[in-house]
């Protein structure tokens, strides 16, 4: 007998066997059990979530020789004949490969016809999108009003598609991507009932690659069961491979890092996976897209078609970038994509357009600009919203001006102009520089006593500094090992005190795996080559409802980290430094 693929063994054969689909098993098993069943039907979604198989168990429910019920036997004959895909009583049509109108009028032709068994005659027309729309007007009127023995269950991936007065005469029910906790179970069984070996990492990393479908997620499992008598993780991702996503997930995180030689090595990787440059930039420009959606309206991720574990590595990168920087981005991919059409390098406009992404030094245009200064203002410590407001520098010399009335507010120029030196005075002596760690600099080494052990003291850190370089440890954990890294994707530390850090990871899964010894320890060399600290660590699993902070990292706490470089400098000499930019006319003074 030919072997079986295991998507098609494991199929399911009633409502409960559906994964991560309750609210259409339960409505149409209510349904049938009240005979309070529609003539017609739209199932839309992602392809592997159970679409056509729902609608072969509930032809069984309404042919079963018990029935109508919504528990089919699955022994009898109708049930039988369903499952092996030979029932007269129910027709299959494949849309993508009848789209034209003769062969949809070929099918209802049979519609008045009378069923074999006695119950009722189903049509279910798979990916119905494709049909043209003199087929669709072939179906809409037997749509409409069909025979009291028939039902049409119409399937699809992209209900867009659909033409509105067809969508009018049915009942949609939406199908959702199968969460990855559930599909990682589901693998486990089948793997066990199999006989198949396999660490359940692999199966968690094979589940979240499937990003919802079980029909993927089973594939992949049929392939890694060929691969030998036992598959470790390690084995699946070199089986496997990186996924495209994931692929741009870390080309955007090499654009936010400024990190140009990254960003040509995923370059080179995506090419070597089969994908040419104007997907690659299509796919950019649809990852920008995301990011911002999810920077100016965290609440609206569920909007967004991408797995629960996808949303939540979004919601971590979008912090990393402004508003301008995605803007930005988009533009860029945007023009290199309209210049492929007539240029025949098209990798190497996409690449300029990354590099001019990631280093607005590179880039000439007014927005690069307006990013260079944005840069400057947070390594400065400076706010955006707050950029009017500089400081003045207090000094002896200062110009005496007459107080302000109390009810206005001075101009930039005043403040300006209060913070120059008076012609001829003397430059104020320039200050000792500031400690930049939470405590106060300790006193200099009396000519009797040793140096501290090492040439020097260990640097000292705070949340805000593990936070910023929480990027730069996940990379020397990924040279490490990539399935440790996979774990961290995304993760946050969340408090880090007494030389304790906790760093949230995504489902309890995560937490029991990172708090092993031997990943722990992986990890926390990787923070020691980053920050060159070995904090205690100690990881827990995201709430349920995660609290999303709408903090930005231009307003962090920068309060811990001393005194910015800079400070009480006057702020038209920062400006002239960070862009090596020099006055050309000054308007306004007198």
């Amino acid at each position: 007998m030919a072997y079986l693929s295991l998507y098609r063994k494991y199929r399911p054969q009633t409502f409960e066997d559906i994964l991560g689909q309750d609210h259409v098993t339960r409505t149409l098993a209510n349904a049938v059990a009240e005979d309070r069943v529609a003539h017609a039907y739209l199932f839309t979604g992602p392809r592997g979530t159970g679409k056509t198989s729902t609608a072969r168990i509930l032809a069984k429910a309404l042919n079963c020789e018990r029935g109508p019920t919504p528990t089919p036997c699955g022994v009898c004959a109708s049930c039988r004949a369903i499952t092996e895909g030979s029932s007269l009583d129910v027709i299959e049509m494949d849309a993508a490969s009848h789209s034209k109108v003769d062969e949809t009028r070929d099918v209802m032709a049979g519609v008045s016809l009378a069923t074999v068994g006695g119950g009722r005659r189903i049509y279910v027309i798979d990916e119905v999108h494709m049909l043209s729309t003199p087929s669709f007007n072939a179906l809409l009127k037997t749509l409409e009003e069909p025979p009291e023995h028939v039902v049409f269950i119409l399937a699809t991936t992209e209900a867009h598609k659909v033409l509105g007065t067809i969508v009018s005469r049915t009942q949609r029910f939406d199908f959702r991507r199968i969460p990855a906790e559930a599909l990682a179970s589901h693998l486990g069984r089948v793997a066990e009932a199999e006989g198949i070996a396999v660490d359940p990492a692999a199966l968690a990393e094979v589940a979240r690659r499937a990003e919802g479908s079980a029909r993927d997620a089973l594939s992949e499992l049929d392939q890694l069961a060929s691969f030998g008598d036992s598959v470790s993780a390690v084995d699946a991702d070199g089986l496997m491979g990186e996924r495209h996503e994931d692929a741009v997930a870390e080309l955007f995180d090499a654009i936010a890092a400024s990190d140009l030689g990254t960003i040509f090595l995923q370059m080179q990787t995506l090419i070597a996976q089969g994908a040419d440059a104007r997907q690659i930039a299509l796919g950019g420009m649809g990852r920008a897209r995301s990011l911002l959606l999810v920077k100016t309206a965290p609440e609206a991720v569920s909007l967004l078609d991408v797995s629960p574990e996808d949303g939540s590595i979004l919601q971590v990168q979008a912090d990393r970038f402004t508003v301008g920087d995605l803007l930005r981005t988009l533009d860029l991919l945007g023009t290199s994509v309209t210049e492929m059409r007539n240029a025949p390098h098209h990798r190497l406009l996409l690449e300029v357009a990354l590099v001019r992404a990631a280093s607005p030094d590179t880039d000439p245009s007014t927005s690069a600009l307006l990013g260079r200064i944005e840069r400057l203002e947070r390594r400065l410590g400076i706010e955006s919203s707050a950029a009017d407001d500089f400081p003045a520098v207090a000094g002896p010399a200062a110009v005496s001006l007459p107080a302000a009335d109390p009810g206005v507010t001075s101009s930039k120029d005043d403040a300006r102009r209060r913070s120059r030196p008076a012609p001829g005075a003397p430059e104020p002596a320039p200050k000792a520089p500031a400690a930049s760690g939470r405590e106060a600099a300790p006193p200099p080494e009396s000519p009797g006593e040793p140096a501290a052990e090492g040439g020097g003291t260990p640097p000292q850190v705070g949340l805000a500094e593990m936070k910023e370089t929480w990027h730069a440890t996940l990379q020397e954990v990924k040279r490490r090992s990539k399935r440790v890294w996979g774990m961290l994707n995304p993760s946050r530390p969340i408090s880090f005190d007494d030389d304790r850090l906790v760093v949230e990871v995504q489902s309890p899964f995560h937490e029991s795996s990172m708090n092993d010894e031997r990943n722990r320890d992986l990890v926390a060399e990787g923070l020691y080559a980053a920050l060159g600290v070995r904090p205690s660590l100690v990881f827990q699993a995201l709430r349920k409802e995660p609290v999303i902070s709408l903090e930005t990292p231009q307003t962090a706490d920068y309060g811990d980290l001393g005194p910015a470089s800079g400070a009480g400098e006057d702020p038209i000499e920062l400006v002239k430094k960070g862009l090596h930019a020099e006055v050309v006319e000054e308007i306004g003074e007198r």
